[in-house]
C-alpha cells in the first residue's frame, strides 16, 4: 500500500498546508487591528480548518489510503473511475465555491485600511464597521443568545407585519434600538458598505482574493472528499472486510473521530450565519440552508454503518441517539446556534479556544491510542 499512501500523504499535506496558510494570511493581513474578532467571526473559514480540519485529515488517512488502494486493485475499471471521480470532484468543487461566494459579503473581504477609514454613514444612520462588529462582540461575550437580533427583513405582501418587527430592539449596525424595519433598513446599509468595499480592488482585502481563487475552492474540495470517503466505506464495506480485514477497526475509528471533527464545521458554519444575520439581517423565512447541513445525513449514515466495534447493544444506542440528536438539532436549531456564537463564533473567548485545541489533542488520543480507552473491545472484526 505504499503508493496509496503516498498519494494520500501527499494530497492531504497540500489540503492541510492551505488551510494554515489562510488563516495564516488573515492573522497577518489583519494584525494591526483586533484579528481575533475578525477570526472568530468567521470561525467557519478560519478557525475550524487549522484545526479540526487537520484532525479530520489524520483521521481519514487510513480511510482514504485504503480506498484508494481499493481502487487501484479490486474495483473493476477502478483505476478509471478512481482518476476519474477525483478530477470531477475538482471540477465541482472549484464551481460549487464560485456559487457559495455570494452576498451579503463578509467583513474580512475587506481591507484593513478601508475599515479603519470607514466612518459610518449619517444620512442612514449606519455605525462604522467595526464599531458594529465590536458591539456585536462584546455582547456577544457578555450575553446568552443573539438570535431575537437578527429578525426576517422580508415582506409577506400577503400578511401584516410580524408583531415582532414592531417592538423596539437594539440594532447592532445603528448601535441602538430601533423596530424592526428601521432595523432592516440599517443592516441592508451595512450589507452594502461592505459590498461596495468588497466589489473594488482598491479596498478589497489580501486574504480575500486569495480565498475566493485559491482557499475556497480546496476548502470545498476537503468536504466534498470527506463526504464521498463516507458514503464509498459504506457502499465497500463487505469488500473492505474481506481485504483489509486487519486495518477495518483502526479504519473505522478514524471515520467515528473525524465525523465528530467534522460536526464542528456544521456548528461554526450556522454560528457564522446567526452573527450576519444580526449585523447584515435575515433575508429568509424559515430555516436558512447551508452547504454544512449535507453533513447531517452524512453523520446519521457513519452511524448506521460504523458503529459495529460497539457491539449491537452499542450500535443501537448510536444509531437511535444520532437520530434524536438530528431532530433535536432542527427543531431548536436557534437555540443551538446560541451556543455555538458564545463558544466557537464571535462570543468565544481565549480559554474556550484552547479547550478547542484540547479537543483535538483528544481526537489524536483516541486515534494512535485507542486501546487505553476501551471502545473497540466486541464484535467480530475486533475479536479477528
Amino acid at each position: 500500500m505504499l503508493g496509496a499512501r503516498i498519494f494520500v500523504a501527499i494530497a492531504f499535506v497540500v489540503l492541510g498546508a492551505s488551510f494554515i496558510a489562510s488563516t495564516a494570511l488573515l492573522i497577518y493581513e489583519f494584525r494591526h487591528l483586533d484579528w481575533l474578532t475578525v477570526l472568530v467571526t468567521h470561525s467557519h473559514l478560519f478557525l475550524f480548518y487549522p484545526v479540526f480540519g487537520l484532525l479530520a485529515l489524520v483521521a481519514f488517512y487510513l480511510p482514504s489510503v485504503v480506498l484508494t488502494h481499493l481502487y487501484w486493485n479490486h474495483v473493476p475499471y477502478g483505476r478509471l473511475r478512481f482518476i476519474g471521480s477525483f478530477l470531477a470532484l475538482a471540477v465541482v468543487s472549484y464551481g460549487l465555491a464560485w456559487t457559495l461566494d455570494k452576498e451579503p459579503r463578509a467583513i474580512y473581504e475587506v481591507a484593513p485600511r478601508a475599515l479603519l477609514a470607514d466612518k459610518g454613514d449619517a444620512a442612514t444612520g449606519r455605525l462604522p464597521i467595526l464599531t458594529a462588529l465590536q458591539d456585536l462582540r462584546d455582547t456577544a461575550q457578555t450575553r446568552f443568545g443573539i438570535a431575537s437580533f437578527g429578525r426576517s427583513c422580508v415582506k409577506d405582501p400577503m400578511l401584516e407585519p410580524p408583531e415582532e418587527m414592531l417592538k423596539e430592539r437594539h440594532c447592532f449596525p445603528a448601535g441602538r434600538k430601533l423596530a424592526g424595519e428601521a432595523c432592516c433598513a440599517v443592516q441592508a446599509a451595512l450589507a452594502k458598505a461592505v459590498s461596495r468595499l468588497e466589489h473594488s480592488p482598491a479596498t478589497r482585502s489580501v486574504t480575500a482574493v486569495y480565498d475566493e481563487a485559491v482557499f475556497l475552492p480546496v476548502k470545498t474540495f476537503f468536504i466534498m472528499i470527506v463526504v464521498v470517503i463516507a458514503v464509498l466505506l459504506a457502499l465497500w464495506r463487505d469488500r473492505i472486510d474481506e481485504h483489509y480485514r486487519d486495518k477495518v477497526v483502526r479504519l473505522e475509528r478514524g471515520v467515528l473521530v473525524g465525523a465528530f471533527a467534522m460536526l464542528f464545521w456544521l456548528a461554526m458554519d450556522y454560528g457564522y450565519q446567526q452573527s450576519a444575520n444580526v449585523l447584515f439581517g435575515r433575508n429568509v423565512q424559515g430555516p436558512q440552508l447551508r452547504l454544512s447541513l449535507v453533513l447531517v445525513p452524512w453523520a446519521i449514515l457513519l452511524l448506521f454503518y460504523f458503529l459495529r466495534r460497539l457491539g449491537e447493544r452499542g450500535e443501537m444506542v448510536g444509531q437511535i441517539s444520532g437520530v434524536v440528536f438530528a431532530g433535536v438539532a432542527v427543531l431548536r436549531y436557534e437555540q443551538l446556534n446560541d451556543w455555538v456564537v458564545r463558544l466557537f463564533g464571535i462570543g468565544a473567548d481565549g480559554w474556550v479556544l484552547a479547550g478547542l485545541f484540547a479537543i483535538v489533542v483528544a481526537g489524536l488520543v483516541a486515534l494512535f491510542w485507542p486501546g487505553r480507552l476501551g471502545i473497540y473491545t466486541s464484535g467480530p472484526a475486533a475479536s479477528a
